[in-house]
């Protein structure tokens, strides 16, 4: 009888566990989903404030979501202790679990507890956002079955924000937002998302998970969709008109070349994407000749794609490529050159950045002969200077400087999420009003130098954790589940645009929903990958 009993109540957690662990995954793609829809698309008046509404429908959405995915995940706990399961964590996790803690450490012990909470006014990228981010980390890694819809909503409504961004590039405005605003506010403001570092930020995110749907895809229907995605994507991307942005492409499009050499149809098809994109470039310059803003002043990356010979020259090659490997099908594909091919092309990128690197350092310190420096002051990139990058000199300099005053205690733990403009405000109010006037420093507009002053070493280390170990164990996963290699290239692609930008609610939410797919597949996959 006491055996019979034993087997009931085992057979009742299991049900239990069953059960539980469907409600939470339903409910979870519907709380994602929903994030998907609500804040790519929600203004309560226009441009006006809009990154407050986003931040708020965001903060809504979780808020009624959390509270029953808490309450089921804690009855889930019941019945997975009763089977005295083995808890399985892989390094991402861990290091989720330790920004999480830290996180928390900073907030508390930082000195701006209060600020702390949800952080700046604007950014609102506070210890709320931080723990918001990590459950929608968590629950979507362990309950994740659900994600194919939710990849197919979070595709779809970008792609209408997208075309949105196009059109308001080319002055059609069909949502009503640019009523009222002068050609030089429309010039700074795109789609439904705000300014244009902004929309930026979600579109680098989001579009590497459509180019993997057309790397990959086997059936025709999704190939042509994800293709006709990909083109609304490059369109916007070349007419977004933030230099930031193809940091991040040349990031997400390594990935995807690394890959794509393993296999013929897979680089054919990454040929291809190389065409769509110079080819919409092309395309929106005739477009945006037609329909001008005479107040948007290019930036040189944006200038360089549209105008520039080069890349009618890089457009042909990349059509010439796609027709030789288009007339070598069935032939035998040489892996192991192709192999040889993609190390080089990374020693290449390798050369490249220090060479840039190294025309900076001696263009700023006119070291250069008198004509070479002259042509390459005609690009304000290659001298360093407070006005480099926007200002982002100036920051970055004063950043660097707070950091290295800071005590040990802060050093290591920091001054508190989203709170530099606490810091700043207390202890270098006076030299901030000199340099920036009226202005607020809010961040160090580079995500990873702001980690380490709100966040600390600890924080810092521990949340660049979990990008690298993500990045690292999706791409040595991808052979088993190609999806997972657009989940890096996002990732990639996220840290590339972040260097010079910062976490915000139009990006970081779906870069840690991206991740956490990506680490449920990875548990579902035969061999796990830790």
């Amino acid at each position: 009888m006491s055996n019979k009993l034993h087997k009931m109540k085992d057979g009742g957690s299991n049900a239990g566990v069953e059960i539980t662990g469907q409600l939470i995954a339903y409910l979870m793609a519907v709380v994602a989903a929903t994030v998907c829809v609500a804040v790519p698309l929600y203004a309560r008046d226009g441009y006006d404030q809009i990154g407050n509404a986003k931040f708020d429908i965001y903060k809504n959405i979780l808020r009624l979501g959390f509270v029953p995915l808490l309450l089921l995940a804690a009855l889930y706990g019941v019945f997975w202790l009763r089977e005295k399961k083995k808890c399985r964590l892989s390094v991402t996790d861990g290091c989720v679990l330790a920004y999480m803690f830290f996180t928390i450490l900073s907030a508390g012990f930082g000195g701006f507890y209060q600020d702390a909470l949800w952080g700046s006014f604007g950014w609102n990228m506070g210890l709320l956002s931080q723990i918001s981010f990590v459950l929608l980390y968590l629950f979507l890694s362990r309950f994740g079955r659900q994600y194919r819809p939710v990849l197919v909503i979070l595709c779809a409504v970008s792609a209408v924000v997208f075309l949105l961004g196009i059109l308001h590039r080319v002055g059609i405005d069909p949502i009503g937002f640019y009523q009222g605003l002068t050609d030089d506010q429309m010039a700074q403001f795109l789609s439904t998302m705000g300014q244009a570092t902004w929309y930026a930020s979600y579109l680098i995110v989001v579009l590497p998970v459509g180019t993997a749907v057309f790397l990959y895809a086997q059936k025709k229907i999704w190939r042509m969709v994800s293709g006709i995605y990909v083109v609304i994507g490059f369109c916007s991307l070349v007419t977004q008109n933030s230099d930031s942005a193809y940091f991040a492409l040349a990031g997400f499009m390594l990935v995807f070349f690394w890959f794509c050499v393993e296999k013929e149809e897979s680089l054919r098809r990454f040929a291809a994407v190389c065409v769509m994109f110079f080819a919409s470039g092309k395309v929106m310059s005739l477009f945006m000749r037609i329909r001008p803003n005479p107040e948007l002043r290019y930036d040189f990356m944006t200038s360089l794609i549209l105008d520039s010979v080069l890349t009618w020259v890089l457009l042909g090659i990349c059509v010439i490529l796609y027709v030789l490997l288009w007339k070598r099908k069935d032939k035998t594909f040489p892996v192991q050159k192709m192999l040889r091919a993609r190390k080089a092309v990374l020693v290449g990128m390798v050369i490249l950045l220090a060479g840039i690197m190294g025309l900076m350092i001696l263009q700023t310190g006119g070291l250069l002969p008198e004509g070479m420096g002259r042509r390459l002051s005609a690009v304000s990139y290659f001298t360093w200077n407070d006005d480099w990058g926007n200002g982002r000199g100036r920051i970055w300099k004063f950043a660097a400087r707070i950091f290295r005053e800071e005590n040990l205690f802060h050093k290591l733990i920091g001054v508190g999420p989203d709170c530099l403009s606490s810091y700043v405000a207390a202890n270098y109010g006076e030299e901030a009003e000199l340099l920036w006037g009226q202005k607020v420093l809010t961040n160090a507009h580079n995500e990873w130098f702001n980690m380490l002053i709100n966040g600390g070493i600890l924080g810092f280390v521990s949340y660049a954790g979990i990008f690298v170990t993500a990045i690292r164990r999706f791409m040595k996963a991808a052979g088993d589940e190609p999806l997972l290699t657009g989940i890096a290239a996002a990732a990639v692609s996220y840290m590339a645009y972040n260097f010079f930008c910062y976490q915000q609610v139009c990006c970081t939410p779906f870069v840690f929903i991206l991740l956490g797919i990506g680490e449920y597949l990875c548990r579902s996959l035969p061999h796990s990958h830790k």
